[in-house]
């Protein structure tokens, strides 16, 4: 545990706020009571969640050169916290957020009143990264503009466009069935036929939570298949497959079962005997966010699943409390039926001269990226590329 405090100079320097105080923990156990007890009153994204985080770590996903999980004080009352990880690049050492690269938002989690300006927050920024052995710069990727209705504070120092669009929605309260209520006359009917024919094919239609081991083990191996087939397609290697996201999909879910808001849940698409849908999910508050979803490539392909999976999953969400939920990242067309897109920002905020200098090769990359897939023409060509390389590869 390390304790850095504001000097003389650095709070003279500061008009707004007064008597901040940092504390840095160099793991996550030393952090949990303190991060635990925000939770309840903080503004967040589910991937801020003690719980998500440490499930990340303890399937190996997040690795690093040390923690620096910083307590942020006001006249000794916890107002917020950012817990990064240290990692080297090429000679840079860059302070992420914790979990960055599983999750589909960063944020700095805090009390809504905590509302740093820009001078405050690079002053604690350098003493959290001080307090850690040095960073030459830190990271906060694919953050909304605004949070629950608070504005990012993060973003008075650094802000670049993200390559893609977050897809979020006010859901609740929202009568059951929420397509009758939501969706477009068209839609809706669409999604009822392929209902109707995809019951007369296969059988009865439910969609499940799942909440036992027995229903989790044979849902997460269809999920595989599923998802594995889908990758195929585009070209993409099924990273689900790997043994870190194995054990966090059927550890963390298991841990959650029957709680109310849990840091990951899975919903299944049932048609008579077959699980033709999944859907994984993570939630924080009154919000859900959807992680990763998956449908058969078989007969039931042609009946519009997503849709009907997504109409089932809102239903047990509203009727559960939800307000608000998100799709996550990325432009897919089926996404604009249930949420709006939304602008998401980098912020890479540079602490040295070697920091300045990575920025600006970081930028240069991000930019690139963002001009690719938010270009119909040179998006496609990637992806058709990406496919051939994956085929060549796969045929080797």
């Amino acid at each position: 545990m390390l304790l850095a405090r504001q000097s003389d100079a650095e709070s003279r320097s500061i008009s707004k706020p007064v008597g901040l105080e940092v504390e840095v923990f160099g793991d996550l156990a030393s952090a949990e009571a303190e991060w635990r007890a925000l939770e309840p009153v903080a503004v967040m994204t589910p991937y801020q969640r003690f719980d998500w985080v440490q499930a990340l770590v303890t399937a190996g996903l997040e690795t690093g050169e040390g923690m620096a999980i910083a307590a942020i004080r006001q006249d000794g009352c916890t107002v917020a916290l950012l817990p990064l990880v240290i990692k080297s690049h090429l000679g840079v050492r860059i302070a992420s957020m914790l979990g960055t690269n599983f999750s589909n938002s960063d944020w700095l989690i805090s009390r809504p009143e905590f509302r740093p300006d820009g001078a405050t927050l690079a002053s604690l920024l350098r003493q959290i990264c001080s307090a850690a052995g040095g960073a030459d710069l830190v990271t906060l990727y694919n953050q909304p503009a605004q949070w629950q209705g608070i504005d990012n504070p993060v973003l008075s120092l650094a802000r670049a466009p993200g390559a893609s669009n977050f897809y979020m929605a006010t859901i609740g309260p929202t009568p059951v069935p929420y397509i009758e209520h939501r969706l477009t006359t068209k839609r809706r009917s669409n999604i009822k036929r392929g209902m109707r024919r995809l019951e007369e094919n296969h059988g009865p239609l439910r969609a499940v939570r799942v909440n036992d081991a027995a229903l989790l083990e044979v849902a997460h191996r269809v999920f595989l298949e599923q998802r594995g087939a889908r990758f195929g397609e585009m070209g993409v290697r099924n990273v689900f497959a790997d043994d870190g996201f194995v054990r966090l999909f059927r550890e963390l879910t298991a841990k959650e079962f029957g709680k109310n808001r849990p840091a990951l849940c899975l919903h299944v698409l049932i048609a008579g005997e077959e699980i033709v849908a999944t859907c994984w999910g993570t939630m924080a508050g009154n919000h859900y966010s959807q992680y990763i979803n998956s449908t058969s490539s078989g007969p039931a392909a042609q009946y519009s699943l997503t849709a009907i999976l997504n109409g089932m999953v809102m239903d047990d969400l509203t009727q559960a409390g939800i307000v608000t939920m998100d799709m996550g990242l990325g432009d897919f067309g089926y996404k604009t039926e249930w949420t709006e897109p939304t602008p998401v920002y980098h912020s890479v905020i540079a602490l040295t001269p070697r920091g300045r200098l990575a920025e600006q090769v970081m930028s240069a990359r991000a930019l690139v990226k963002r001009r690719i897939k938010q270009t119909p023409w040179l998006w496609s060509a990637a992806k058709r590329l990406r496919h051939t390389l994956y085929q060549l590869v796969h045929k080797c």
